[in-house]
């Protein structure tokens, strides 16, 4: 008899280790705003509940007084039904629980920094050669945001982190002019301010499923370049975490993998989905605009005429440049030169605008 409690128990045991190990990475805002997050995922609520004050502020001091008794320990293996699991032994666990509904995910994201995750499987969808599983209510889980994920040839789709993550960018605009492109995203789902509780909750449903759909698609360009980054490209980060190079690295794959035939703008611009491209510029920062500048001066003209050959026009350029980088940064590789100081003193200077 499958016992998930016992399964949930020991994810999170190892999710706490990674936050202990890793919360330093972020910056004080950021770790406070994650740390909210993960205090509402525990207790089932959704990202518009209200919390007491008083109530978390406690629950941090727990959570770092445990983080602190962690910091040292080591991974633990994952016990499923009598058998023990490498806890990143995600084939071999999912083997075991997927037929009662549920999925393990685990791996690196971003700084490297290990993640765990156990939820309900909500659906599973084929594209091609991949698997996409939309992921229901997460069970255990650390601090890690990422809305979708690839792995191998599958790809986790999470509705509680999308949630999570668009209403953080919701409750942003409170603050926002209502000329600016953000409330523009969030207003071609019919949400506005305005809206009261249950309308508004019925609408973050519909713009929770049309992003992760979304989101998945820069999973999928980002599995199609594969081939252009090879695994030169992951030795390099391996050699340089914890840096603005590894950022900008990133964003480099990241550019590649939006605006490649296959990636998250193709499909924006295939099935005009207006919201979409919206949120697109409206997130399009850090590295990732210097780096693909085209985007802001198109979405300007699209704004004015309506014209999607415009966007077309700008994910072709787009990509042109993030291949030539890519082109750049191999030969570095080859002639084993690619190191962190050149790529933050030499390359990005000049690669980024």
């Amino acid at each position: 008899m499958l016992d998930i409690d016992h399964i949930a128990s020991q994810v999170k045991h190892n999710c706490n280790i990674s936050d202990a190990r890793y919360w330093g990475l972020y910056s004080p805002c950021g770790l406070l705003l994650r740390l909210r997050d993960l205090y509402k995922a525990e207790r089932g609520l959704m990202p518009w509940d209200r919390v007491d004050n008083e109530e978390i502020g406690e629950w941090i001091g727990e959570r770092e007084a445990l983080w602190m008794r962690l910091s040292s320990s080591e991974f633990q293996d994952i016990e499923v039904m009598g058998r023990y699991y490498r806890p990143f032994d995600v084939r071999g666990i999912n083997s075991q629980i997927s037929g009662y509904g549920y999925l393990y995910a685990a791996g690196y994201g971003n700084l490297l920094k290990p993640f765990f995750m156990l939820s309900e499987l909500s659906k599973q969808l084929r594209c091609g050669r991949y698997t996409i599983y939309i992921c229901g209510r997460e069970i255990s889980r650390d601090l890690s945001t990422s809305p979708a994920m690839l792995q191998g040839d599958t790809i986790i789709a999470r509705q509680d982190a999308m949630r999570f993550f668009l209403w953080g960018k919701f409750e942003e605009i409170s603050g926002s002019r209502c000329g600016s492109v953000l409330f523009r995203a969030f207003r071609e789902y019919g949400i506005s301010k305005d809206l009261d509780h249950e309308d508004l909750e019925g609408a973050f449903e519909r713009l929770t499923d049309e992003e992760l759909a979304t989101y998945v698609h820069h999973e999928l360009g980002e599995a199609s370049q594969r081939g252009v980054l090879g695994r030169w490209w992951r030795e390099v980060l391996m050699n340089i975490p914890y840096s603005r190079a590894e950022l900008f690295l990133r964003a480099v794959k990241d550019v590649l993998s939006d605006t490649c035939k296959k990636g998250m703008l193709a499909h924006i611009i295939q099935n005009k989905k207006e919201g979409s491209l919206a949120f697109y510029v409206a997130l399009h920062s850090g590295y990732r605009r210097g780096i693909f500048p085209e985007i802001i001066e198109a979405y300007e003209g699209f704004m004015a005429t309506g014209e999607w050959d415009i966007i077309e026009k700008a994910r072709v350029e787009g990509y042109k440049r993030a291949r030539y980088y890519v082109k750049i940064l191999r030969e570095y590789f080859d002639s084993g030169r690619l190191t962190q100081r050149v790529i933050e003193d030499e390359l990005m200077p000049w690669m980024v605008r």
